[in-house]
């Protein structure tokens, strides 16, 4: 679907919910995307399934304008649960006693990542996926969709030709360092990095060039 009728028709169908006033904000596409701020997110859930499974963790952080990464206001945050699989603790080492420690309410999380991201683009390494776990929380406590735009940095290497692997070995092959691989805000800042490598040679081109999905 155009973007463009998309957003219509999530307007008409949301515009009068308070959530939705709330976070969304209308963006210009025809912006230079060295003066657009993105959010580039990450996240460690308690397995792959959206329908059943959970966010444990959530880290973000800004590019601003200037294509700059901006770590001093760096999001990651613990949500609390009840189960993790033995898997799901082998992939990103958060453990229940973690949680219980670290852990906060999963409303109050998802109204500070709305908070932190609303006027931004959402960036992420097969973004997808993070988008479908926040999404079930926000329909569930808002009961709106996913209101940002959001670029998949795999959709950029595609273009460039890059062939798509972990985030590791991408971030390896691109001459990118991956700091903690399995930490949210750690695979964010790598992500960021990544995204800026590909778009800073799009400079003084507008946002719309980008593949911006809704």
């Amino acid at each position: 679907m155009i973007l463009g009728l998309k957003i219509h028709c999530l307007k008409r169908r949301y515009s009068n919910r308070e959530a939705w006033r709330r976070f969304y904000r209308d963006l210009n596409l025809n912006r230079p995307i060295e003066k657009t701020t993105f959010t580039v997110i990450d996240t460690e859930t308690t397995g792959l399934n959206p329908k059943k499974d959970r966010l444990v963790s959530v880290g973000a952080v800004k590019v601003r304008e200037s294509l700059a990464v901006d770590l001093s206001t760096a999001f990651h945050r613990f949500l609390r649960v009840d189960r993790l699989s033995r898997e799901s603790v082998e992939v990103h080492g958060i453990t229940l006693r973690d949680l219980a420690e670290l852990g906060e309410d999963p409303e109050k999380v998802m109204e500070d990542f709305m908070e932190y991201a609303v006027g931004t683009v959402v960036v992420g390494f097969n973004v997808e996926f993070d988008i479908r776990f926040v999404e079930r929380y926000l329909r569930r406590i808002y009961g709106i969709p996913f209101p940002f735009y959001r670029v998949d940095v795999l959709a950029l290497l595609r273009r460039r030709g890059v062939r798509a692997g972990s985030l590791e070995a991408v971030a390896r092959a691109m001459g990118v360092p991956a700091l903690g691989v399995h930490s949210a805000v750690d695979d964010a800042y790598t992500t960021a990095l990544l995204f800026l490598k590909l778009v800073t040679p799009l400079r003084g081109e507008p946002l719309r060039v980008l593949p911006l999905v809704l």
